[in-house]
């Protein structure tokens, strides 16, 4: 049997065991009190969480709906409206599957403690050479099966917008890497597909997104692009000039922590668009990886107490936090910065379509 039929195999006994009718009934029954964080609604001190998610091999869905439930249950208490996961937060309900290690070491690029040692060349010959985004079209209705009744049911229940953080699916033939956000009421508020992909990922033959979304919501206009996204300054400007107040950048950097390496993310971005940010951080040790990064709530430099830009950030980049802090909507109505404001558009408009058209795509 190959590798693929006996994912699928595997995937549908497993589904049939685990589907969203099951997740419903267990959520039911935790008998999640409602908050009531979003009965006022005051654009002058919405709260927001940032979660800071050490990674976890959750065995079952009952694990996966504990383990975010831990974190939506420590940003409700601290009055948060808002709750943000980090990248990678679906994906590892690849952790339910029977042969989850195997993918996941595969995905990653990473090392089981058994695969340690001496190196030899794999054996194919029985037809077990993992493609992954095959497999990931295979997987991709339980994937969102069990990611999306989770969180659509953990955001009704607690009464609470949830930006879910990101999950790798298959969708019209291609792989993207794609984030959501729920709204109180249940439903998906919307999606937004990675549009920078860093070099595993383009390897793994991932897509990128082609548009880049502005939501309104009764807590302000909310971006959510993608972890790499926040590298380059144009994913800020476009979601500025698209009407955002909050951009969340969702992370899981594979990475050594590096204070000053970090900063080529969400930091500047927010300096130079004047949007408020807001990031989360999927960290720990996997399969021999290292993941690293701080959570937290970020505003321009004068409208931060310490004149830092930073609002609110995680102590540790290697374990569980969340960050809870208050932003100021109508204090960044009327901001201007006069280093970040005058734009010369007659400029732009005569040199930008020149430069991205002679941009070399990676193929």
């Amino acid at each position: 049997m190959s590798i693929k039929w006996l994912v699928k195999l595997m995937t549908e006994l497993v589904w049939t065991r685990n589907n969203g009718r099951k997740i419903e009934r267990y959520i039911a029954s935790k008998q999640i009190k409602w908050s009531s964080n979003l009965d006022s609604i005051d654009r002058r001190g919405i709260r927001v969480c940032a979660v800071q998610q050490e990674i976890r091999i959750l065995k079952n869905y009952r694990q996966y709906v504990d383990r975010m439930c831990e974190f939506i249950e420590k940003g409700v208490e601290e009055g948060a409206q808002l709750i943000v996961f980090p990248e990678e937060n679906g994906t590892l309900i690849l952790g339910m599957l029977p042969f989850a290690e195997t993918i996941l070491k595969k995905m990653t690029g990473g090392e089981m403690e058994e695969d340690i040692g001496p190196k030899e060349e794999p054996d194919t010959s029985n037809g077990f050479n993992l493609d992954v985004t095959e497999i990931l079209s295979i997987l991709t209705p339980f994937l969102i099966d069990v990611f999306e009744t989770t969180f659509s049911k953990l955001a009704l229940n607690f009464g609470v917008y949830i930006m879910a953080g990101s999950i790798m699916i298959e969708d019209q033939g291609s792989i993207y890497n794609r984030s959501y956000l729920f709204a109180p009421d249940g439903r998906i508020v919307g999606k937004q597909d990675k549009l920078h992909l860093v070099v595993f990922e383009m390897d793994m033959g991932l897509s990128t997104g082609d548009e880049l979304s502005v939501f309104e919501t009764p807590i302000g206009n909310i971006a959510f692009p993608v972890c790499m996204d926040a590298t380059y300054f144009e994913t800020f400007k476009i979601a500025k000039d698209k009407g955002a107040e909050i951009v969340i950048i969702p992370i899981a950097n594979m990475e050594e922590y590096n204070y000053y390496f970090a900063l080529r993310g969400i930091w500047p971005r927010v300096q130079e668009s004047g949007v408020y940010g807001i990031k989360s951080a999927l960290v720990g040790k996997l399969y021999g990886l290292t993941f690293t990064g701080k959570a937290g709530i970020y505003a321009p430099l004068v409208l931060t107490p310490n004149g830092d830009g930073i609002l609110k950030e995680s102590q540790s980049y290697d374990k569980d936090e969340v960050v809870v802090c208050d932003i100021d909507l109508h204090l960044m109505e009327n901001y201007s910065d006069p280093y970040f404001s005058d734009e010369n558009r007659k400029f732009l408009k005569r040199y930008y379509p020149f430069i991205y058209e002679a941009i070399t795509v990676y193929k």
